[in-house]
């Protein structure tokens, strides 16, 4: 499958939004990548995570991490495909959210994950990457805890993610889901929010947003059934 079979896969699965979300970043978007609807069709996500680590084949990975939550199945079918194609027992672990952590935060919180992951070279695997807040961090984590970040594959990304952005080697992306993106301090000024286009609460972090902004002008509107 190329990039184009790829996007079009998550159209007609659901995935791709258009409208006006809030992302982990507090930034505003003009898109959304929600890769959930896609997870119930196990075939598809299996040839989407091989199509991502084929390309790793032959860096000596010694494990596969992915941020928790949407993510963590990637982890043990990353693994699995490298261990069928190279023969070589791979290891997979997820790293949990951080509660009540300031900005986005990962840790190898359960027993024998961060063994993993010391002293290994480590693949770690994304849904989406909008932007990169949460893929930084899990970078962040995963050399804190003494492993070599080989890569990070994702299967689909938006504009300005790469091997330079991420501080990482290689970068392998299935697809680009680009949209418009602007800060919380500029969307009012030149963005959506100026527009006073209704921000959708149900998908990314918008529930977040209206508890902090109860008042915004635009209103609130939900896409979820």
């Amino acid at each position: 499958m190329d990039a184009q079979a790829i996007r079009k896969a998550l159209e007609e699965k659901g995935c791709l939004y258009t409208g006006h979300f809030v992302g982990v970043s507090t930034k505003h978007l003009a898109g959304y990548c929600n890769i959930d609807p896609l997870m119930p069709h196990v075939k598809l996500v299996g040839q989407f995570i091989k199509l991502i680590v084929d390309n790793f084949r032959d860096d000596g990975i010694d494990t596969v991490a992915s941020p928790a939550v949407g993510a963590i199945p990637f982890a043990h079918w990353g693994a699995q495909h490298l261990m069928t194609s190279t023969d070589k027992e791979i290891m997979g672990v997820w790293a949990d959210k951080v509660s009540g952590a300031a900005q986005r935060e990962f840790a190898f919180e359960r027993e024998g994950f961060a063994k993993a992951v010391q002293g290994k070279k480590v693949l770690i695997i994304e849904d989406m990457i909008n932007q990169m807040t949460s893929i930084k961090a899990m970078i962040k984590t995963v050399r804190e805890a003494g492993g070599t970040v080989v890569g990070v594959g994702a299967i689909a990304a938006n504009k300005g993610a790469s091997a330079e952005a991420l501080d990482v080697p290689k970068f392998v992306k299935l697809c680009s889901v680009e949209y418009d993106v602007w800060t919380a301090e500029d969307c009012p000024v030149n963005g959506l929010c100026a527009q006073g286009v209704p921000i959708v609460e149900d998908i990314g972090h918008g529930d977040d947003y209206k508890k902090a902004h109860p008042d915004y002008k635009g209103g609130y509107v939900k896409l979820l059934a």
